[in-house]
């Protein structure tokens, strides 16, 4: 779990520092297309409401013990038993052989 908030962390810094770059490009050479403005602006308001969303995410997983094991299993929502147990499936053909055709 640990590693999949760093992953994402990354990638949004990534996002940002490429968003970051391509403002900087256009206003250096101050080229006047402006969906490329619209696109570095969106990119890296999007990087930066994703890098908040992944903070306020890591930190409340953190408080919850995720982060104790690298994955832990124990307290994984998807490794955790049924307390029903599962109903047996029939054994009964719904088909006839090929033999009884």
């Amino acid at each position: 779990m640990v590693f999949w908030v760093d992953t994402a962390f990354a990638i949004e810094l990534i996002a940002l520092a490429l968003g970051g770059a391509l403002l900087y490009f256009l206003k250096a050479h101050k080229v006047q297309y402006g969906f490329c403005k619209f696109i570095a602006y969106f990119v890296v308001i999007l990087a930066f409401l994703s890098m908040a969303c992944t903070a306020y995410y890591g930190t409340k997983y953190w408080f919850q013990g995720y982060f104790e094991k690298p994955f832990s299993m124990e307290k994984h929502k998807l490794f955790k038993k049924h307390k029903k147990p599962m109903k047996e499936h029939k054994t009964e053909r719904r088909y006839p052989k090929k033999e009884e055709y």
